[in-house]
C-alpha cells in the first residue's frame, strides 16, 4: 500500500492573507507594529548626531563648574564658567572626552566625592549638543556620552581641556580645587 500525503488546505484567500501576516510580524520582531512618536528616544537618535560623531564641526564649548557642597570652600585658580571659541581646541577636547575609557561597573573604590562637577555644552554652528557632565572628584565618572566614561585614570583628559580653557599647568588637582580654611 503506497501512502499519499496530502497538502493541508489553507481556507480561503483570508486566511492564507492572516497567515502572511502573522509570519511577517513574527519576523518584524517584538516591536513590529508599535507606534513610534517622534519625540521617542529612538527618533531623537536617529536624528540628532552624537558628539562624538561631530568632532570635525565643533566650534564652541562652554565649561561650567557646580560645586554641590559649596560650604566645603574650594577655591579655584579660573572662572567657573569659561567659553571657548578657538574650534581646533574645542575639537582637541572632544577628542580626548569621547577617548575615555568606560567606567568599570564594580570594584571600584573612590576617594571621597567633594562635589566638584564640570558641565561640558558643545556647540557645531550654533547646534548644542546634549551636556556632558565631568566629575572632578569621587569616582571622576563622566555622564552624557551615552555608557558613563571614567576619568580618573585618564590625567590627560584634564590636561587637554585646560589647554583648551587657555590654564597654564593644567592638571586633575587643578580642576578639583583647593579647600580653604573656613
Amino acid at each position: 500500500m503506497r501512502l499519499r500525503a496530502e497538502r493541508p488546505r489553507l481556507g480561503s484567500g483570508v486566511g492564507v492573507a492572516t497567515l502572511l501576516a502573522a509570519v511577517v510580524l513574527l519576523a518584524a520582531g517584538p516591536n513590529a507594529g508599535a507606534i513610534s512618536h517622534p519625540s521617542s528616544a529612538n527618533a531623537r537618535s536617529a536624528t540628532t548626531p552624537s558628539l562624538c560623531g561631530s568632532i570635525g564641526s565643533l566650534d564652541r564649548l562652554v565649561v561650567t563648574r557646580t560645586n554641590s557642597i559649596p560650604q566645603n570652600h574650594f577655591r579655584f585658580a579660573f572662572p567657573a564658567s569659561v567659553t571657548v571659541t578657538k574650534a581646533a581646541a574645542v575639537r582637541d577636547a572632544a577628542t580626548a572626552l569621547c577617548a575615555l575609557p568606560v567606567m568599570p561597573r564594580k570594584g571600584l573604590h573612590c576617594p571621597a566625592d567633594w562635589g566638584i562637577t564640570y558641565h561640558l555644552a558643545f556647540f557645531a554652528k550654533g547646534h548644542a549638543f546634549p551636556a556632558v557632565d565631568v566629575d572632578a572628584t569621587g569616582c571622576q565618572g563622566v555622564k552624557g556620552l551615552g555608557a558613563v566614561r571614567w576619568v580618573a585614570r585618564s590625567p590627560e583628559f584634564w590636561k587637554v581641556l585646560g589647554a583648551a580653557m587657555g590654564l597654564a599647568h593644567p592638571n586633575a588637582g587643578l580642576f578639583a580645587g583647593s579647600r580653604s580654611g573656613g
